[in-house]
């Protein structure tokens, strides 16, 4: 059994549905449902009875429940004793715009001042980094979009603001020139990035703003770094909507253009995140404070 199956089935107890759980931890719906079923194929007794219309705990679940609750507590106190002893070692995950573009100035000057601590630096989409920080598995976290997990605390540490970039070619100068309509452009095709990706969340939003059916764009490539975007852009594949951060480069060498959304707030906020009652290495405590007062800069 893995302490992730072991958080989401309390999960489940403690917002009472596996919707609210599949919310409170970022994960799907169906990832949820499949932690249960491999804990009780393991224990092999059923944990919660499940209806079509609701579920509710056995007496073997209630019993389990007790048991969960204190394996959990074990397991955050045993991470807590050992970061204590390793106190100089600070495990961070960041989305791939905070790994790439926000972070390495940051923890450039971090290290030039503080060169006796270590620090581990994980890229992965916003998901999976939410995901590792309520698991216990990093200790903070630098992503693009928020969770309702209010085991976590979220903190603005920096804004950014999205874009339609597309390739640099006279058609798209035209366009620019003429002030060709975000909707017009968004007919185009269309590169997107992968599920579970702060961008493509905060597009999702960006776009039914604009009274844009994501699922009716018409997608001819989905990858997942925004590298890879503009390699494609470039290549004249299709446009996408991107970090107005990660374009700076290419916009500045007249590789790519960008185009402005217009008449919506197309700003997007990355966010520190860490556990609320986590009990945070001094080293982590300090880099926390050393993020607040040295936000990153674009």
């Amino acid at each position: 059994m893995e302490l992730k199956q072991i958080q989401t089935f309390i999960t489940i107890v403690e917002w009472g549905s596996f919707s609210e759980a599949a919310n409170q931890l970022y994960l799907s719906q169906p990832t949820v449902s499949l932690h249960i079923k491999q804990l009780e194929n393991e224990l092999g007794i059923e944990l919660i009875s499940r209806t079509t219309k609701s579920h509710e705990l056995t007496a073997q679940g209630q019993e389990f429940y007790k048991y969960a609750q204190t394996i959990m507590k074990m397991a955050n106190n045993i991470e807590s004793t050992f970061s204590q002893k390793n106190n100089h070692k600070i495990t961070i995950g960041a989305s791939s715009i905070a790994a790439s573009y926000l972070l390495p100035p940051v923890l450039a000057k971090f290290n030039q001042e503080n060169p006796e601590k270590k620090v581990q630096l994980h890229q992965s989409d916003t998901i999976n980094v939410i995901n590792d920080i309520a698991l216990g598995s990093l200790n903070i976290g630098i992503v693009g979009s928020k969770s309702m997990n209010n085991n976590l605390h979220f903190e603005k540490i920096f804004t950014d603001r999205l874009v339609i970039a597309t390739p640099y070619n006279d058609y798209y100068l035209e366009c620019q020139e003429k002030g060709v309509s975000v909707q017009e452009l968004l007919s185009h095709p269309f590169i997107s990035r992968e599920d579970g990706s702060g961008t493509l969340k905060e597009a999702a939003l960006l776009l039914r703003e604009l009274n844009i059916d994501p699922l009716k764009l018409n997608k001819v490539i989905e990858v997942n770094s925004n590298d890879a975007i503009k390699q494609f852009i470039k290549l004249g594949s299709g446009v996408s909507i991107i970090s107005e951060l990660a374009v700076q480069t290419e916009v500045f060498h007249q590789e790519l253009l960008t185009f402005d959304i217009d008449h919506i707030d197309s700003t997007r906020n990355f966010y520190l995140v860490f556990r609320k009652n986590a009990h945070l290495p001094d080293s982590v405590r300090e880099f926390i404070n050393f993020m607040r007062q040295n936000p990153a800069q674009g």
